[in-house]
């Protein structure tokens, strides 16, 4: 017999499927809906959700069939008056309980220079900046380990501007990093991150990112970030280090002559722990190669995108080996990421275990 959560994820699922069609036929270009107060104040909210169930197979050993709810989000930006504004946007946790995701006061003096305080997302990478419902493929990368409070999140000030008709994007951040009480940090040092972005082709402007426009920009950028945080990783005062992580990516997406779209999409990531053993962190270089192509013709009322991605984490710790990670999926693109439903299959091989396949049927909807 089904359990309560698992028929009320099977519930949301069918719905999201069903809601996917009906979205369609909004033609919403952009999440959210916008209340205009007067010419300089303004509330704008939106949701979003994504849905899944996984099969898995453990090296013959069937597993249940899991039926979850990935993602559940409000989203709310408010302008009190001209160049300044707010953001309040909620999750849930593992025990579907609504937490706060980000809660944030953005001060734009000019395109160069912005500054957003509160909890904030970590500008490292751009896995980072795109989040679960903007990537190309439908699950977050894996071999991504920087720390923070909640999905990216931390609690500081980020420094962020674009420049060179936008085309140059930097970020410099604050926060507070690794702060519990009786671990490493006793000295209550911050995590200071930062990165830089050079977009070639169309620009990408504002905070956030995207790793496929669907075609509605041609991309080609070129990133590197990093985060720093003295005595940031380790157990306590007794075994205590540096914690240090950098990170270069890039992506390459086109809208073909045939109306297609192509997209490539790599990154690597190198996290050190100042030799010390830490198990929340984890030491080691990974990296991702992605690619994907959404055929021009529509089927139904969405485009098809099949994509590949690969990912290794190789751990510094001795016997740990290797984390390697194939997928082969498709996304059935309805309305750019605010409606589309992926199907992806699932390789995982990790050192010394059995592998593990999984099948996934997800949705996305965002509002």
């Amino acid at each position: 017999m089904k359990s309560k959560n698992q028929k009320r994820a099977l519930g949301l699922l069918v719905g999201a499927l069903t809601g996917g069609a009906l979205l369609s036929t909004a033609s919403i270009a952009n999440a959210g809906v916008t209340l205009n107060v007067d010419d300089d104040r303004w509330v704008k909210i939106g949701a979003g959700l994504r849905t899944s169930i996984t099969t898995t197979d453990d090296d013959g050993a069937t597993s249940p069939t899991d039926m979850a709810v990935n993602n559940m989000r409000f989203y709310l930006t408010a302008q009190a008056m001209k160049d300044i504004q707010f953001t309040f946007n909620t999750e849930k946790d593992a025990n579907d309980n609504i937490k706060m995701l980000d809660a944030a006061a953005k001060f734009h003096i000019n395109d160069a220079l912005n500054i957003w305080a509160g909890r904030v997302l970590i500008p490292t990478d751009r896995a980072n900046l795109d989040g679960p419902f903007y990537q190309a493929a439908f699950d977050f990368p894996s071999v991504r380990k920087y720390p923070s409070i909640n999905a990216g999140r931390d609690d500081g000030v980020i420094f962020w501007g674009l420049t060179n008709s936008k085309k140059i994007k930097y970020y410099l951040g604050a926060t507070q990093g690794r702060s519990d009480v009786g671990g490493p940090n006793d000295s209550g040092n911050l995590l200071y991150s930062g990165r830089l972005a050079l977009n070639l082709w169309d620009a990408e402007s504002g905070y956030f990112n995207r790793s496929t426009y669907h075609g509605k920009k041609d991309i080609l950028s070129f990133g590197i970030g990093g985060a720093y945080q003295a005595d940031g990783a380790g157990t306590d005062v007794n075994n205590q280090g540096n914690f240090t992580a950098w990170n270069a990516d890039f992506l390459l997406e086109k809208k073909l002559s045939n109306g297609g779209v192509g997209t490539l999409e790599g990154a690597y990531y190198s996290y050190d722990l100042d030799g010390v053993t830490d198990p929340t962190l984890k030491a080691g270089k990974s990296y991702l190669a992605l690619a994907s192509y959404m055929f021009p013709t529509k089927v139904g009322i969405g485009q098809f995108q099949p994509y590949t991605r690969v990912q290794q984490f190789d751990y510094d710790a001795a016997g740990s080996g290797t984390m390697d990670k194939t997928e082969l999926g498709v996304n059935y693109v309805i309305s750019s990421h605010n409606a589309l439903i992926s199907a992806v299959a699932t390789n995982t091989d990790v050192a010394g275990s059995p592998s593990v396949r999984t099948f996934k049927l997800g949705t996305q909807l965002q509002f």
